[in-house]
């Protein structure tokens, strides 16, 4: 077991299935050649009248296709393996990814009611006849303009109490703070996990 990013254990898997599948393609050719030799001697093996040579010659093909079909049907297992293994970790990558898209919209929702709970309470503040600093008046312009003119209207008519004056609702961030939220995907592909690369051999082994 080795411990990686998600995003490193896909590309690993995937590296080896490309290894894989051209082992896979090369094996494949050798068999096809190998079939035709064995071919050609069984018919001269017939044409001989059994001629100790060539049956010596048709059995080494024979010998040959079957260690070549045994390295085939093993590689075919070998990437069997690796895709299964590879797609499992591409279902933990979309599970993660989609898991903090939710968290994000949650966020955004959360934030978006605190921001309407601030827009109601200047207008509360401005209706009193209160004073609010430009910046929140225009948060409540941008939030609801007919919501600001009736604050306003209202305040006219308190105009002769005793008003407070606020500091805004909406606390300024410093500029290394501010950033946007980040990629779903990327947060999903550098997830630490625990994985198994299978060894795949070198190309000639059984």
């Amino acid at each position: 077991m080795a411990t990686m990013k998600i995003r490193e254990a896909r590309q690993a898997y995937t590296a080896q299935l490309e290894v894989l599948r051209d082992r896979q393609r090369k094996l494949l050719r050798e068999k096809e050649a190998n079939d035709t030799k064995l071919k050609y001697s069984s018919g001269e093996e017939a044409w001989n009248g059994g001629s100790g040579v060539v049956i010596e010659l048709s059995e080494e093909y024979r010998k040959r296709a079957k260690e070549l079909q045994e390295r085939i049907d093993q590689v075919k297992e070998q990437i069997e393996e690796h895709v299964k293994l590879r797609d499992q970790v591409i279902e933990m990558e979309v599970g993660i990814a989609n898991v903090e898209v939710a968290k994000q919209q949650g966020e955004a929702m959360q934030e978006y009611g605190e921001d309407v709970a601030k827009c109601l309470e200047i207008a509360r503040r401005i209706a009193n006849g209160d004073k609010v600093p430009a910046s929140d008046e225009k948060k409540l312009m941008d939030f609801n303009m007919e919501v600001y003119k009736a604050a306003k209207n209202l305040a006219v008519m308190n105009e002769n109490k005793k008003h407070k004056e606020y500091d805004s609702l909406w606390e300024e961030k410093k500029a290394d703070e501010k950033g946007d939220q980040p990629d779903p995907h990327e947060t999903a592909g550098d997830t630490e996990i625990s994985v198994e690369i299978p060894d795949i051999g070198a190309e000639g082994d059984v």
